[in-house]
């Protein structure tokens, strides 16, 4: 549903294919912090962490997705638990990506898993098929 255009990845940015491999993000979600940080035990994110976010990553997360981050949920990598706020991922940079509604909702299908990095790529694995893509931020 997007121009061919916005569906490529391109080619990488300077910055992300000039640095070594980055190791995945903390498996916790809770962003490498050992205490939660002001927000990090609310589920919907504070406007100042919004826009970090979004300055990040211009795009939905999803492969192949061209539609700006501004227009797009901010989701948990590792699911907030609402239940247990500091058990589960924290609202916090490093548990965050911005995915589409649509996207958003095909994650939660967990046909294609994501493993967040610690430089903000987003390698998605099909569960059934085993074949591998990675997103970048731009």
């Amino acid at each position: 549903h997007y121009p061919e255009s916005a569906r490529t990845a391109g080619p990488l940015i300077p910055q992300i294919s000039d640095r070594a491999q980055a190791p995945p993000a903390d498996p916790t979600g809770h962003g490498g912090h050992t205490v939660p940080p002001p927000g990090a035990l609310t589920y919907a994110p504070s406007a100042t962490l919004r826009a970090e976010v979004l300055a990040n990553d211009a795009w939905c997360r999803y492969p192949y997705c061209g539609m700006p981050s501004h227009l797009c949920d901010l989701d948990h990598w590792q699911p907030f638990n609402h239940t247990n706020p500091e058990a589960g991922g924290w609202t916090v940079l490093g548990d965050l990506i911005p995915l589409c509604r649509a996207d958003h909702q095909r994650k939660h299908l967990a046909e294609w898993v994501p493993t967040l990095y610690t430089d903000r790529r987003v390698q998605w694995r099909n569960r059934r098929t085993g074949q591998v893509i990675v997103t970048y931020p731009r």
